[in-house]
């Protein structure tokens, strides 16, 4: 399925089909504002540091222009060359053109056999759950990744996000490990995921 143009139907408050595609330049202010607009307990679970106007500090300084010139495929592919971290960067878009949904591939390196090394990470907005979107979110990243040569992708998911571990599980990650994992000074302990693409 061609990821720009790739829709899911819902009939729940939204009303209408959600897209999902490749993040854009424009998307970027929505995706802070969803961000921002999540509870607490759903940031304990996503973190990444990089994503929000409230939680602006030096690492999403640092993060933000790597996201921005990964929005662009062209410059990406340059990105994949010289810079030791790339994202591919996920939206879903309701029919207002609001975020309601991001997902990523964080390219942290590449392995000897020329194949890369990624991390993940997945969020939905409250309204728009309970209708499958975490888990087209998920195929498009993983159809996005071997379509990259994306050869191995790891998370961390805290170990009471129960229904985050078993959407992993679905799409075949298995438990490698485990870490603790700091929120607002508080430390939660977290499960190491791993899943070697292809390998289904």
């Amino acid at each position: 399925m061609d990821i720009e143009n790739s829709e899911i139907k819902t009939e729940k408050s939204l009303g209408t089909p959600i897209n999902i595609r490749e993040m854009r330049l424009s998307d970027l202010k929505s995706l802070h504002s969803m961000y921002d607009s999540l509870p607490d307990e759903d940031k304990r679970f996503f973190h990444p540091g990089f994503l929000g106007y409230k939680s602006i500090s030096f690492y999403w300084l640092l993060f933000q222009p790597i996201l921005v010139l990964s929005s662009f495929k062209s410059i990406r592919r340059l990105l994949l060359v010289l810079s030791p971290i790339v994202f591919l960067p996920l939206v879903a878009i309701n029919k207002k053109g609001m975020v309601v949904g991001f997902a990523y591939l964080k390219i942290n390196r590449r392995l000897r056999n020329g194949c890369l090394h990624s991390s993940l990470g997945i969020v939905v907005e409250k309204s728009s759950r309970g209708i499958g979107l975490g888990s087209e979110l998920m195929e498009r990243l993983l159809e996005l990744a071997r379509k990259e040569k994306i050869c191995e992708i790891y998370l961390t998911v805290h170990s009471d996000n129960i229904k985050a571990i078993r959407l992993y599980k679905k799409h075949g990650f298995q438990e490698v490990g485990e870490i603790l994992d700091w929120w607002k000074g508080k430390p939660f302990l977290s499960k190491v995921m791993k899943k070697v693409v292809g390998k289904d």
